[in-house]
This record gives structure tokens, sequence and C-alpha cells, in this order.
């Protein structure tokens, strides 16, 4: 059955959540194994433009269903709930591009406005350190921020770049504190 046939049920929450989860998975582990129609739809949907594309193609199949507008935004919501709580899955699916979309976008449906994340390049160029105050703004967790940092880390080393991590001096949770890239002063060109 299609995903859109199994919201039908009265235990449409749990389902959902399963097979955002498990697809998560099947993307991170093995993207092309055969894994049911409600896996399908949603890997096809994440590959193509993440989860505004998911929550976008909800909206049209509640609607064409004829769902209440309450079920619509319900579903909807818990689209978001469930992207919140595997933020750092679908951030490192979309650094390996496994999930597709335009940045932007992708960055607006998963909570982080584009507009604090544009210029940092620039800034690293220009010699700067970014702080991960963007994120705390956002409401990030260390755990996210640290996340986040460790992916731009891999993304620099792949792009043959040698860094060296250093650490915040406090964590605000009282978390081991994430180790951040400083900035172009310590950026060497491997060849």
């Amino acid at each position: 059955m299609a995903l859109i046939e199994n919201l039908d049920r009265g235990d449409w929450r749990e389902f959902l959540g399963s097979m955002f989860g498990y697809t998560l998975d099947v993307l991170q582990n093995d993207r092309y194994r055969s894994a049911g129609s409600a896996v399908d739809d949603l890997r096809a949907w994440l590959a193509r433009g993440g989860v505004s594309r998911v929550k976008a193609t909800l909206a049209d199949q509640t609607r064409q269903r004829g769902y209440t507008a309450e079920k619509q935004a319900d579903i909807l919501a818990f689209v978001d709930q469930l992207a919140e709580r595997h933020r750092p899955q679908l951030l490192e699916l979309a650094a390996q591009r496994i999930i597709g979309g335009h940045l932007d976008a992708w960055l607006a449906g998963n909570g982080l406005p584009p507009d604090l994340l544009r210029d940092i390049p620039q800034r690293i160029i220009a010699g700067e350190q970014p702080s991960p105050a963007w994120a705390d703004l956002c409401g990030c967790s260390d755990e996210e921020i640290s996340e986040t940092y460790r992916l731009i880390d891999e993304w620099l080393g792949t792009h043959g770049l040698k860094f060296v991590p250093v650490t915040l001096p406090l964590a605000r949770s009282g978390a081991a504190p994430p180790k951040l890239w400083t900035g172009r002063s310590n950026a060497k060109r491997v060849d």
C-alpha cells in the first residue's frame, strides 16, 4: 500500500513515525534495496526534495483524499516533529547528497534560517571564525551544533583542506564542548 493509504488508519502517527525512521535507515545503509511501497514513497520524496518535498506531496495527497483541514494540519505538523527528531540523520544524508532539493528549501524545512548560513563561507574566506551563535538562535542543542561542525569538517577534508579542531571555552549544557573548525588561518591545501 502507498504511504497515503496507510494514513487513513487510526494509528497513522505510529505508522508514519516508524516508516520515516525506517526510510532514513534504508537511505543511510542500502538506499536501493526493496523496502515496500510506503518506504518507496518516502525515499523518493526525500531524495528529490527533502522534508519540504515530503510535506508538499502529503499536503497534495491529503487534499485529494478529502482529509479534514485539521487532519491535514496534524499530518504536516507530525512530519515537522519527525524532521526535528531525526535532524542529525537528515543533516548527514543531505551532506552525503542522498537527500536532494534546493539548500534554502531544505534548511527552511528543517527549521534553520537560510540567511544565517548564507554568509558563512565568505566569513571563513575572510579569516573569521564562525560562531555557533546562529545555531543557538535557532534553538539547536550542543549535540546538533557539534554534528553540524563535524559535517563541515568532513566536507573540508573531502575537498583537500586540513583543519585543526579547537574546542569552545564553555559548553552551555555542561556537555563536552563541540570541536569547531577555526577558519582560514589554519586551513592548508593537501596536494
